[in-house]
């Protein structure tokens, strides 16, 4: 049997993509020059720039010259037509960026939490909301990531204790009533992925992980360039990886594994406590995490017994998921990955003996601005896709025929 035949509609949501994508921010090009870029003739060029500049998202610049021949109209995207919201919603802050529909922000705001509240994010949220202000008119979505396991059939949030009543809402509802715009709520560390595949480590790479280490554990999992979420959104909970002796055994705080009592800030504090009482240091509890990795770089016994073990149960992670699927890279984030000097050099080590084809190990490039990067990279691409789809739903029937 034929494969079907795309419709004339997709065939014009497909050329005016095509058109916008080739429009540069910066560098005005004329329909010719947009037609031999995009490979589409010149009519249906010009259809779709007559679509654009009507809905406000392509101007005229001006005219060609010192070119032989006639001179021709320059064209330029118009970028803050439209805007997109990345928000980054945490235990102890709201992270906020608008952005115009080429990524760049024209805006960001963080909101410190009183408490990690359900009702703290709401409203910081409604204090997002206020700053936007009149651009919210313009603004297409908010793209936002949270912790816990998104579900992708009805967006709602399960194994995220570290905000309280945060499990079980309906996070994408919940955050566009407060918003005031159209929500999108993806994991927050696959978001990080997604940045960093996008402006960070993992630009042109194929198979990579953005392992985060910090209060939480958990990984983004980009396959062959594609984000991998799993049957229903948990795919990269490696905080349940299940370590130790007997992973069956012992306490379990709600919505905690294994690896992530071990690999966490609070197992790491845990971890400190218990060698406190063998292992000669300068340092008393209570202890911090931040505080023990300092005192490793003067070499402090116990910081540096620490970071040796968080080192080991990094690799330990990290072979757990690159022996399923072979990744040709594993970029560490969060608070504790982000102590690439003290952690590289024992983590490629260690890797290097748990597997015989390790990936390569690196710093994340983006640091706290993954998760926003990730929110506005697919943010964008949603909001062009709504634009043009919006245009195509708006033509008349007697329409730019190939346009």
């Amino acid at each position: 049997m034929a494969p079907p035949q795309p419709s004339s509609r997709a065939i014009r949501e497909h050329n005016l993509r095509l058109v916008l994508g080739a429009l540069g921010r910066d560098e005005a090009r004329s329909r010719a020059e947009l037609a031999a870029a995009t490979g589409l003739s010149k009519p249906t060029v010009g259809g779709a720039l007559r679509a654009f500049a009507q809905a406000g998202l392509v101007r005229e610049i001006g005219r060609t010259t010192g070119r032989r021949g006639p001179s021709a109209t320059l064209y330029q995207r118009v970028p803050d037509a439209a805007f997109v919201l990345g928000v980054d919603v945490g235990a102890r802050y709201v992270r906020a960026v608008l952005a115009d529909l080429d990524g760049e922000p024209v805006d960001e705001m963080t909101v410190r939490l009183d408490r990690p509240h359900v009702d703290a994010v709401v409203a910081a949220a409604e204090r997002v909301r206020a700053r936007v202000g009149d651009r919210l008119a313009r603004t297409e979505l908010a793209v936002g990531g949270t912790p816990g396991v998104v579900d992708p059939h009805t967006g709602r949030v399960g194994a995220a204790p570290n905000i309280e009543g945060w499990e079980g809402v309906m996070a994408e509802r919940v955050l566009s009533r407060a918003l005031g715009v159209a929500a999108l709520i993806e994991n927050d560390v696959n978001l990080a992925a997604l940045g960093e595949q996008a402006h960070g480590g993992g630009r042109g790479v194929d198979s990579f992980a953005y392992l985060a280490i910090g209060s939480g554990l958990g990984a983004g999992i980009v396959l062959h360039g594609q984000l991998h979420r799993g049957a229903r959104g948990a795919a990269g909970e490696v905080g349940f990886l299940p370590v130790g002796e007997d992973p069956f055994t012992g306490t379990r705080p709600a919505g905690t594994g294994a690896m992530e009592r071990r690999l966490s800030s609070a197992g790491l504090v845990a971890l400190a406590e218990e060698l406190a009482a063998t292992t000669p240091s300068g340092m008393t509890p209570p202890f911090q995490v931040d505080e023990l990795f300092d005192a490793a770089r003067h070499g402090d016994a116990l910081g540096r017994a620490v970071v040796a073990r968080a080192a080991r149960e990094i690799a330990v992670c990290i072979a757990g998921i690159s022996a399923v699927v072979d990744l040709e890279l594993v970029l560490l984030g969060g608070g504790i990955g982000d102590n690439d000097d003290l952690l590289l050099p024992d983590v490629r080590a260690a890797i290097a003996e748990l597997l015989p084809l390790p990936p390569r190990v690196e710093r994340a490039a983006l640091a706290a601005r993954a998760v926003t990067t990730g929110a506005l990279a697919v943010g964008c691409d949603r909001a062009r896709q709504a634009l043009v789809s919006r245009l195509v739903d708006g033509e008349s029937p007697g329409g730019p025929p190939e346009a």
